[in-house]
């Protein structure tokens, strides 16, 4: 199909016909078996701030221990003396339902220090009542915050900009075996946790202590305002907004700031306290409504940590599906009144049959065979309560015009029969959309024969028709995948570019729909794109491209071929174009998956060539860290695949894979913390 021989038995093997070389079954990586006995971390406690809870009233505080006034930020806080004794709180009272401690937390340490300490100064630990070891941790020493978790220690520089005789807030967050460190919101670090994920730390007769650590540790001399406790997640990456001024007066809301142990504080004339300039980004807790809340804008502002105490732990096999042959995607979708269904694309060249499989009680049961050549892709949609299926055709010549096929439902016969045929080239993806109440049809033509510069076409349904006809054909090279979303109304054509003849280094396209046209918006460097993905976290838009081979004058060595950076991309609404977010290393990359569970986003990715052995051999699950962005928290030690599909039952979650090499598919489902 291309002039070059020697790309011929590379891409063509393995980017064309991706999975001839794939391999057939799935291993699944699987917690622990144990766990099973174990009652889960406490993921979903409420936030707390330990100190208030220590401490609840004045006349409770233990010698050397005594509440200062700081006229200059009007906020009390606790003072240690170096005769004080410790302030203690039983885990017991915190933890009430669970054995262990929070795998995934925040901390968050609001303090003042008088001097740069010369020895360690504890401010708070959680220690072992009989064994006395110091479980958890955090002191100061120099110019530097040392956390402990589990014997492991971890320091991290303040950095410029810290003073002393200055109110500042400490995080530390621990998530997806990373902990990391923030100062006033500033200059985020991250170092490895280096531990099994989850491991659990028993909470069984533990004790929290503050302002010192043991009986022989240095008290911590200064200010101690709040120690604040989140569980189930990175709660810095959502207390951290950036700092955009306002004018003063503007955008304050009737918000009363209190402290620990204090009634709310007013000014001289009753007005609601609110915090200065100065201290956006600072935490506090509001012990009236028992919310953790951040300065933004000069008003507190409550943190929103998840509501949902669902999350993934994490994917157990469910089913295996006998398809038959191999196969390249898999669509699932609904039906009123029919149920939920899953069709693959069985791509091998000559295949003639795709298998329809139907959801009967929690098991895919094969339904319908419907005939395709070489399928690539299917899409469902609906026309005026009619519903359509749309397979994207390769064909069994790549020098020839082949036939893609748009099935329509019979209600009479509950089945779908042909309906039309479209002429496509090595046809790879349809999309179906629909704008201001007419629906379309993207179909992405691979290639002519060796020409790969070939126009991919947009139809559009003839109400008087009553078919699809060409409405405009759009410039494609080696094109692979459409995908349509919309931003604020406004509607775009993703179109993924795969490979230009001599290399896969080319531009893919972004189309805006204007004046009833598409017009180019927006291009972006990809490298053997196959795949984009759209979602939405928080109302961000985000791109994400699956870039599956790197191939031609970039890397004339061909080194590690497969081993490519996939790129996720963020909407700039102030520049009006997409800039490039993160890159992720990849290995040949198909496919991504977007999922969210509660308020954790997810994205899935599709390895299709692993290109090594050990931990390559791997489909890798991403979970949003906010600050951290993507960040690998799970995987699935799998062969390579090529599609993965979420569909939801009830109130499970699954996951539904393609098997480019085999006949058996996997259904995984997801199991909750």
């Amino acid at each position: 199909m291309f002039p070059h021989k020697a790309f011929t038995c590379r891409f063509t093997d393995i980017m064309i016909w991706v999975t001839f070389t794939l391999i057939s079954s799935f291993m699944y990586e699987r917690v622990k078996a144990a766990m099973h006995s174990f009652p889960p971390p406490c993921s979903g406690a409420p936030t707390v701030n330990l100190l208030e809870r220590a401490v609840p009233l004045v006349r409770d505080l233990p010698a050397g221990v005594s509440v200062i006034y700081d006229k200059v930020s009007h906020v009390h806080a606790y003072k240690f003396s170096n005769e004080a004794s410790d302030i203690y709180l039983k885990s017991s009272r915190v933890f009430l339902d669970c054995l262990y401690f929070p795998y995934e937390f925040s901390l968050f340490i609001t303090l003042k220090l008088q001097s740069r300490p010369r020895k360690e100064q504890c401010v708070f630990s959680l220690y072992h009542v009989t064994s006395k070891d110091r479980l958890i941790s955090f002191g100061i020493v120099g110019d530097r915050v040392i956390f402990r978790y589990k014997g492991k220690r971890f320091s991290f520089k303040m950095s410029q900009g810290y003073k002393y005789r200055k109110w500042h807030t400490f995080g530390i967050s621990m998530a997806a075996d990373v902990v990391s460190f923030t100062r006033d919101c500033k200059k985020r670090r991250r170092r490895p946790l280096r531990m099994t994920f989850p491991d659990l730390l028993p909470v069984t007769n533990t004790t929290f202590t503050f302002g010192r650590c043991k009986e022989k540790s240095s008290v911590f001399q200064g200010l101690l305002k709040s120690v604040i406790l989140v569980s189930g997640g990175d709660a810095a990456s959502k207390a951290c907004p950036e700092k955009i001024p306002v004018r003063p007066g503007k955008g304050i809301e009737n918000v009363i700031q209190t402290f620990p142990g204090n009634t709310p504080l007013t000014s001289v004339s009753n007005r609601p306290v609110t915090c200065e300039w100065t201290d956006v980004g600072t935490l506090a807790f509001d012990v009236h409504v028992n919310k953790l809340k951040v300065c933004v804008n000069g008003v507190w502002r409550q943190v929103r940590v998840a509501s949902d105490r669902r999350r993934l732990d994490y994917l157990i096999p469910h089913q295996t599906i006998n398809t038959r042959q191999w196969s390249l995607d898999v669509e699932v979708f609904d039906m009123r009144k029919e149920g939920k269904f899953a069709i693959f694309a069985t791509a091998g060249v000559g295949s003639s049959r795709s298998g329809l499989y139907r959801w009967e009680d929690d098991k895919f049961v094969l339904y319908q065979s419907l005939r395709t050549d070489a399928a690539q892709s299917w899409e469902f949609f609906e026309i005026k309560k009619q519903f359509f299926l749309a397979v994207a055709n390769y064909g069994s010549d790549p020098f020839t015009a082949a036939n893609s096929t748009i099935y329509r439902w019979s209600p009479n016969r509950r089945k779908f029969r042909a309906y039309q045929q479209i002429v496509t080239y090595t046809a790879r993806d349809v999309e179906a959309f629909t704008i201001d109440g007419d629906n379309y049809l993207a179909v992405a033509n691979h290639a002519k024969g060796n020409v790969t510069k070939v126009d991919s076409i947009v139809y559009k349904w003839s109400r008087t028709d009553r078919k699809f006809v060409e409405f405009q054909r759009l410039e494609s090279i080696g094109a692979y995948d459409w995908t349509h979303f919309v931003v604020d109304g406004y509607h775009f054509l993703a179109l993924a570019n795969a490979f230009t003849g001599s290399t896969t280094l080319v531009f893919s396209v972004l189309f805006f729909w204007q004046d009833s046209r598409w017009v180019k918006f927006q291009t972006m460097e990809t490298n053997g794109a196959t795949d984009w993905e759209h979602f939405i976290i928080e109302d961000d838009h985000y791109l994400a491209v699956a870039n599956a081979f790197n191939y031609g004058s970039q890397n004339f060595k061909e080194i590690d071929s497969y081993r490519v950076n996939s790129t996720i991309y963020k909407l700039d609404r102030g520049k009006r174009v997409f800039v490039k977010y993160q890159t992720i290393l990849t290995n040949s990359a198909i496919d991504w998956e977007y999922m969210r569970i509660g308020s954790d986003h997810y994205l899935m990715v599709s390895n299709a060539q692993n290109g090594g052995s050990g931990s390559r051999l791997r489909s890798v699950l991403y979970r949003w860290q906010g600050m951290d962005k993507f960040v690998p928290v799970h995987s699935l030690h799998t062969l390579p695949n090529t599609d993965f599909e979420v569909f939801k039952d009830k109130d499970h979650i699954y996951l539904i894979t393609s098997n480019a090499k085999g006949d058996e598919a996997q259904v995984l489902k997801v199991r909750f913390i």
